[in-house]
């Protein structure tokens, strides 16, 4: 879910967004730090602030990031903390300068977006709801009246809390200077040419001049229990992508690509049209009402959204069905093991799986290991599979999730996210493509890493041998033997000794495929042969 928090300068927007990401789990994107960024960058540079290029030059060239400490959330800018520095008097009075370039808030913007495309944030600035994210779902203009922002804002340089203390007092003169500022930012704002400080269309005001920070925080916590409880936007919880022109993109419900957004027009899994159709109303009904009905028109997107433990009886009773005949048949013919399966079995948090890939053997192992187990395994497939209606029918009811390979698919990975979240499992073979040979050339896929940064979940490390000699390279009859997997333990973020989200996913990508190629290895070295 995103939540977008507009509002004048004072309003509380950031205090707001801090306490609803605390509360609710959510990602903080302060887009105003960012523009106060770029803003004390060109005053510490010496660069004149009323210069559009020169100004718009930095901004494009800043790399703007955030991170966490005892005292909360830092801002840093080419690699310096400059969170207390943005909070000057000298940058209040000139951000608003900076942020109206056309090119600065571009740069701004396309920053941000790249930001909360992870998706489950809350946002405050002054554009939120109308440029930067106008899908989300919930919006909320927070305002207050002039006078009651000036005297937080003096309170609160005099390291008081006026939300916290209602008697809190300020230097007089210095609460009237910012009062002046506000009043001038308020003008500065609400008439640029480019994104003005206005309320989106669909936004909810709230005026919290005479409110506390705790019933603000429960007015939004309210819209967003609300915006869940319609389904739709608010079920998928989806950031759009965008085009080109910065316009957002609705995704299709294949889960696979996206296309302009056109209102009035929506498709069921099999990418027929809803119109008047008994079925689509049903699984529209059975949408609104959270859960999924048997017999009642589910779509494919229906099972890629849901938990498998929330598909219809019938569905979840075929998939018992299979597993059962799947795990006796590969038993028999190919008599596989788990050796260190207490690594697997014993964990009951969601976790991302990464292994080698080697036939299609190697997603039934593990899948249905752990589904005799009481452990549910979504499986990432590439979308091409999905070209007739009864393949995506099975893979769907299986739990698959589809990805369209060489893209940014935001869908896939909230999805991931999601089932990450809800305790399930979610395998993936960063490989892209079954290995047939040692010599083959490899390029390792690292989106996993992002998807279980996103849930805050573990990566675990398989590997696979024997299963390359089912089919060995230039034939298609099968042979028998013995396969083997190995489990190894879990991989924290938190232990990879590097800071940062973006140097965390690199780095996580590296280390757990290293690990899947040492536990190969070692099956190796136990049974020699077995490729």
């Amino acid at each position: 879910m995103i939540v977008a928090i507009d509002g004048p300068a004072g309003s509380g927007k950031s205090t707001t967004a801090h306490a609803i990401a605390d509360r609710c789990n959510l990602t903080f994107l302060d887009t105003g730090a960012m523009y106060r960024a770029v803003t004390w960058r060109c005053l510490d540079a010496g660069v004149d602030v009323s210069d559009d290029d020169a100004v718009s030059a930095v901004a494009e060239r800043a790399r703007i990031e955030f991170g966490k400490s005892a005292d909360g959330q830092t801002v840093s800018i080419d690699g310096r903390d400059v969170t207390r520095q943005i909070r000057t008097p000298e940058v209040d009075r000139n951000v608003s300068v900076v942020s109206a370039y056309p090119r600065v808030r571009e740069a701004m913007v396309a920053r941000q977006r790249e930001l909360g495309s992870a998706g489950d944030v809350v946002a405050e600035g002054r554009d939120i709801g109308t440029v930067v994210f106008p899908n989300a779902e919930v919006k909320v203009f927070l305002t207050a009246d002039a006078a009651a922002r000036a005297h937080r804002r003096a309170v609160q340089r005099e390291g008081g809390d006026a939300g916290c203390d209602a008697g809190a007092k300020a230097d007089a003169a210095e609460e009237q200077q910012i009062l002046r500022d506000l009043v001038r930012r308020d003008k500065l704002d609400s008439s640029r040419k480019e994104s003005p400080l206005k309320p989106a269309a669909d936004a909810h005001m709230i005026d919290n001049s005479a409110l506390t920070p705790e019933q603000v925080v429960q007015q939004i916590v309210d819209l967003m229990e609300a915006a869940r409880a319609k389904g739709g936007a608010a079920k998928a919880g989806e950031v759009a992508p965008f085009d080109k022109g910065g316009e957002p993109l609705s995704p299709k419900t294949d889960g696979n690509e996206v296309a302009p957004a056109k209102a009035g027009v929506a498709k069921n899994g099999a990418g027929e049209k809803d119109a008047g159709r008994p079925a689509a109303k049903a699984a529209a009904k059975s949408k609104a009402a959270g859960r999924m009905r048997a017999f009642a028109g589910n779509t494919f997107d229906d099972y890629y959204d849901h938990g498998m433990k929330e598909f219809p009886l019938p569905a979840r009773a075929l998939l018992a069905v299979a597993a059962a005949i799947v795990w006796a048949v590969t038993k028999v013919l190919w008599p596989w093991k788990i050796e260190d399966v207490r690594l697997l079995r014993d964990d009951a948090r969601g976790r991302m799986i990464v292994m080698n890939h080697t036939s299609m053997l190697d997603p039934v192992v593990i899948v249905c290991d752990l589904y005799f187990h009481g452990i549910r395994v979504r499986p990432i497939s590439k979308s091409e599979f999905n070209k007739t209606n009864l393949v995506s029918w099975l893979f769907s009811r299986a739990g698959t999730i589809p990805v369209k390979r060489g893209t940014a698919d935001l869908k896939a990975v909230r999805r991931a996210q999601a089932a990450l979240t809800r305790g399930e499992c979610v395998l993936v073979f960063p490989e892209g493509t079954r290995i047939k040979s040692d010599d083959q050339p490899v390029t390792i896929h690292g989106g996993f890493a992002l998807m279980a940064q996103m849930a805050k979940a573990p990566v675990q490390p398989v590997a696979i041998v024997g299963a390359r000699d089912i089919t060995p390279k230039g034939t298609h009859w099968k042979r028998f033997g013995r396969v083997f997997c190995k489990a190894g333990a879990c991989i924290e973020f938190s232990d990879l000794g590097v800071r940062g989200r973006k140097q965390q996913a690199l780095r996580m990508e590296e280390v757990a495929m290293e690990r899947v190629y040492a536990l190969r290895d070692e099956l190796r070295r136990e049974h020699p042969g077995k490729m």
